[in-house]
């Protein structure tokens, strides 16, 4: 799983903050919030939002992995905003420099040209709820410009497109963003005061294990279903000759464009490209089968985030199998923390991962 890690880019659609509104005003003091970023339900990094009078600032921060080793990449972005909190410099912004210019009746320093407003993308949402419209934003990193509208508010909920991909949004009592769902990403704000472990100390070093023998468990203990729903049996057998399949399609694993496809394609990949390739050759065969999220434990070391897959049989029950390693899963070495829907963006395991990143449990074992 920290291989995959090291494909992942925070330059996606996301982050926020009203410059139209109130929240658009120059706070009096320095204000800063931080989310933490997961993708398919894991916690791959962190996204500061930072407004001071006159500048806006987006820092992110993601694992990755450099000659075999994880570590950080840390981005940081500073735009001057005006007290509207658009990017100054952009052509709203001139045309109303321009405008005040002239009713001061001091020579017009910025050539006038008309336009829409452009506000950075995060700062948008970040203070909100935004109104229902259009505005055009500019995505931090990426130095893209586009629209960004909101379609529907319902109290603290808000939906709407970014450059056109459908986002959610909900917002607390004092209208600041908590949770900012795009696609297959989910941003969700870190407590002020809180102590996080970031991503990169959880993978990297992973959780330590209490005891020394025994099944793995979780304290407090985390209720994961036995199956879902929608799963549909299956033989074992079939399932099996899957899993080695899928294990041999992959003669390098590591980071690779696998781990960004939906099917897991390609030569390269981890173990949550493995585990969407088992699923899409299920889908194929007309079963639908789940992804288990949860942590590995090999050889006494500490416990790491890893994915494989869950089938139900046709003769009653459930089997486990990781196509990663084809080890087999046991409850000493395998601990499962969500069950989700393959094609989906697992919101339920992304909510556990950060539980285990605020040190909400410790991972230990039952003889």
């Amino acid at each position: 799983m920290v291989a995959l890690l090291a494909l992942l880019l925070l330059a996606l659609p996301a982050k926020p903050a009203n410059p139209g509104g109130e929240g658009g005003s120059v706070p009096p003091r320095e204000e800063s919030t931080r989310y933490v970023f997961t993708w398919r339900g894991v916690p791959v990094g962190t996204v500061s939002l930072t407004r001071s009078p006159g500048r806006f600032t987006y820092t992110s921060r993601h694992l990755h992995t450099r000659d075999g080793q994880p570590g950080e990449r840390r981005r940081e972005i500073t735009l001057e905003v005006d007290e509207a909190g658009r990017v100054r410099g952009s052509l709203a912004a001139r045309e109303t420099e321009a405008a005040e210019q002239r009713t001061r009746g001091a020579p017009v320093t910025q050539p006038v040209a008309r336009g829409t407003e452009v506000v950075p993308q995060a700062l948008w949402l970040w203070h909100g709820p935004p109104p229902v419209g259009c505005v055009t934003a500019r995505e931090e990193l990426s130095g893209r410009e586009g629209p960004h509208c909101v379609t529907r508010v319902d109290g603290r909920q808000v939906e709407g497109t970014l450059f056109g991909a459908p986002f959610r949004a909900r917002y607390g009592e004092a209208g600041r963003m908590e949770v900012l769902d795009v696609g297959d990403s989910r941003f969700t704000v870190a407590a002020p005061g809180e102590r996080l472990r970031t991503p990169p100390e959880l993978f990297a070093q992973g959780l330590p294990v209490e005891g020394s023998h025994g099944a793995l468990a979780l304290e407090p203990p985390l209720e994961v279903p036995a199956r879902r729903a929608d799963m549909t049996p299956w033989d074992a057998a079939s399932a099996r000759a899957l899993a080695a399949k899928v294990h041999a399609a992959f003669p390098e694993k590591g980071p690779g464009a696998a781990d960004w496809s939906e099917d897991g394609q390609g030569e390269a990949g981890s173990c949550l490209a493995h585990a969407l390739r088992f699923a899409a050759g299920a889908r194929e065969r007309g079963v639908k089968v789940a992804l288990v999220h949860g942590l590995l434990v090999v050889d006494g070391g500490p416990a790491r985030p890893h994915a494989w897959v869950r089938v139900a049989l046709a003769r009653g029950g459930t089997l486990d199998l990781d196509p990663t390693s084809l080890d087999a899963v046991r409850p000493d070495t395998h601990l499962p923390l969500a069950l989700e829907d393959a094609k989906g963006p697992a919101l339920e395991a992304g909510a556990r991962w950060l539980a285990l990143l605020r040190g909400a449990h410790r991972v230990v074992r039952r003889p």
